[in-house]
């Protein structure tokens, strides 16, 4: 088994909104290592992360309009495995990210939080 670094783009629901009502392409990333047997295999479970990562961002309170379209698939987003981390980020950074086996999801809920705040404490259109 080998350990794969995963990264996927993505659009937050606010990027979302404001990519269709000024034109922008605004998006962000995440990533995380996948333990799997073959390159496609990491690459083929990071989508299949990245959907419920998605999937989840919206979920949690950062939801900016009920009918945004939140097909992660869809909307054909960067992804990839990286094949030189450790000349493209930090120490740090790398033990930052979450490490799973092929199968197993990582705590997104964490990360979320880790990125984005505590989205019970953040309400979109709020003026604070």
């Amino acid at each position: 088994m080998n350990k794969y670094l995963y990264i996927f783009g993505y659009e937050t629901p606010l990027q979302k909104r404001d990519n269709a009502l000024h034109g922008w392409d605004d998006e962000d990333s995440a990533a995380v290592f996948i333990v799997a047997s073959s390159k496609q295999q990491a690459l083929e479970w990071g989508h299949t992360i990245a959907k419920r990562f998605v999937g989840a961002l919206f979920d949690r309170g950062f939801l900016t309009d009920p009918d945004q379209d939140t097909n992660w698939d869809e909307n054909a987003f960067a992804t990839w495995i990286d094949n030189d981390d450790a000349k493209n980020y930090s120490g740090e950074q790398l033990r930052a990210i979450p490490t799973v086996e092929y199968g197993e999801y990582p705590d997104i809920a964490a990360m979320i939080t880790s990125k984005y705040g505590n989205p019970a404490l953040t309400t979109a259109g709020s003026n604070s």
